[in-house]
């Protein structure tokens, strides 16, 4: 048997006193061959990131401490390293893309800078540089490279920051790479991409690459050997072959009975008379480079759709098709420029003072990101109790609302009083729930509402969702770029493309037989299509 690229063995890190559990991790043994793609897949707090971290010595060390085992890389045990020799390993042996490359990337420096930055802290000499920029650019698929890194992080779409973050990684050449759940918040289309660049990369350049990800689909794609974690302790591993398709473990065995898939059943027939009329809706961005002519940006162009009472109607496409933009121009929280939002016969765009409070009272949003639409010095029963205060509903029927929504999304009143970071992604997701139908609206906004949460989590939140509809009648507007998602929870779904409607129907219709060459495409971009666990036949239950 040859020897390992990266050997851990029986690895354990406490967590600080006082949690429910003694260990992040606890006695993982793993091994990372050259030339091979090992993914590391569990639930949120399973233990995948910390293992990652460990590995590059980025432990808190006041908060997580190493109590046992070995990192063998090189024929060195990394945990007895000092910081200047773990400096010298990071970057030029030992690389890791993180998954929200805008929280790791300089706002303020341009991202050829920034890549010239790792070079540079790696003493490549100062004439190289540029050159080396252009190239790891041209390497990673980035566009007209000579221009885009000139550019700041905030004028690249989510995927070229990715790739940015891939160049950086790659800059030194290194023998692993750790990418930790870096496809999470790309639409299928760029995620493909990505997905091929990581692997093409891994294969031109024979690099071990330890992937962390929640996405079976992702994993089915990518993947040579499956790690699955369950809380800080591994389970089960094997060949890919063998974890997805024939699972050993319990828990493997849930996670991929949880992964959504695309149904066949038809949706029910819905009421006839919407409740939100959407014509013809135009939402323009203008702006201007230096002294030069003003541009326009069409993000949402002529978009008509309609919603029933008791309806859910997906928008799906790529980022920067206009599904967000047009949740917000319905809440009124973007301005409309072309054409009309009618919801229950009134028009929307022309709200004002009271009217407009009372139409927000009557349709809510529940944002992709709970942590940041949540205010962290708040505690959640005032966060959840503040919309119906604000719409003069008494204190004690607030505080009764707020009870009763807590239970009914499945936490204990004690979460009143507590603050939004102590609680998990799935938990906070639930809170936002909570709050967004205290005010007891006729119309929920789900933007991206479980892009981010491990399949588990996601179908709890799924049912949740579908279970609150029924009861209270709601028409949804479910916005979202993983069309098994979107399979599962609409009945009619609008594919958009560059702020247009490119094909719309019964979810069943426009998936099972789509017509239009974009939709197939973003089909055909699902991860893990090709993957046996995939080819079951879907739940035929009515949703």
């Amino acid at each position: 048997m040859t020897t390992p690229l990266l050997s851990i063995e029986d690895l354990t890190v406490a967590l600080p006193g006082g949690g429910d559990r003694r260990h992040a991790i606890s006695n993982v043994t793993l091994r990372l061959n050259r030339g091979e793609v090992l993914c590391i897949v569990g639930e949120s707090g399973s233990g995948k990131s910390i293992t990652a971290s460990a590995v590059m010595g980025l432990l808190p060390g006041d908060q997580l401490k190493v109590t046992g085992g070995q990192i063998r890389f090189d024929g060195r045990n990394l945990l007895d390293l000092d910081e200047n020799a773990m400096r010298r390993i990071r970057g030029d042996r030992i690389a890791m893309i993180f998954q929200e490359p805008m929280t790791s990337l300089n706002p303020v420096m341009t991202v050829g800078r920034q890549i010239e930055e790792v070079l540079e802290t790696h003493d490549v000499p100062a004439a190289e540089r540029p050159a080396k920029v252009l190239e790891l650019a041209r390497a990673v698929d980035l566009p007209d490279p000579e221009e885009i890194v000139k550019r700041y992080p905030f004028g690249l779409s989510g995927g070229q920051r990715q790739r940015v973050m891939i160049a950086m990684a790659l800059a030194l050449e290194p023998d692993i790479l750790i990418a930790d759940e870096p496809t999470t918040a790309l639409d299928v289309t760029t995620q493909a991409q990505i997905l091929d660049l990581i692997r093409n990369l891994q294969r031109a350049r024979g690099m071990g690459v330890l992937f962390i990800t929640h996405d079976f689909g992702v994993v089915a794609d990518i993947a040579d050997r499956v790690a699955v974690m369950q809380q800080g302790r591994l389970v089960e591993e094997g060949p890919i072959e063998q974890v997805l398709v024939r699972p050993s473990h319990p828990y493997t065995q849930k996670l991929i009975a949880a992964v959504p898939r695309f149904r066949t059943a038809r949706p029910e027939a819905v009421p006839e008379g919407p409740l939100l009329r959407v014509k013809d809706l135009t939402k323009i961005y203008r702006s201007r480079r230096g002294f030069g002519a003003m541009r326009e940006t069409r993000a949402v162009d002529a978009v008509s759709f309609e919603i029933a009472r008791g309806e859910t109607l997906g928008l799906v496409g790529e980022s920067g098709s206009g599904k967000s933009t047009i949740g917000q121009c319905i809440l009124r929280l973007a301005s409309i420029d072309g054409g009309e939002v009618l919801f229950d016969g009134k028009n929307v765009g022309t709200l004002q003072g009271h009217d407009l409070l009372a139409y927000r009272g009557r349709a809510q949003m529940v944002f992709q990101d709970p942590f940041a639409s949540l205010n962290p010095r708040h505690r959640v029963g005032r966060s959840i109790m503040a919309g119906p205060l604000a719409h003069g509903v008494p204190r004690a029927e607030a505080e009764r609302r707020m009870n009763a929504l807590l239970e009914r999304v499945g936490l204990d009143a004690g979460a009143a009083s507590r603050f939004p970071h102590e609680f998990s992604g799935g938990q906070r997701q639930r809170i936002g729930i909570a709050r967004a139908l205290a005010v007891q609206p006729d119309l929920l906004v789900a933007d991206e509402a479980v892009s981010a949460l491990d399949v588990s989590v996601q179908a709890q939140v799924l049912d949740l969702l579908r279970e609150i509809r029924r009861e209270l009648d709601l028409a949804m507007l479910f916005i979202t770029h993983d069309l098994r998602v979107a399979s599962q929870i609409c009945d009619r779904v609008v594919v958009l493309h560059q702020g247009k409607i490119v094909e719309q129907g019964v979810v069943t219709d426009v998936f099972g037989h789509p017509e239009q060459p974009y939709t197939q495409s973003l089909i055909a971009a699902v991860p893990g299509r090709s993957w046996h666990g995939d080819q079951r036949e879907p739940e035929t239950s009515n949703i």
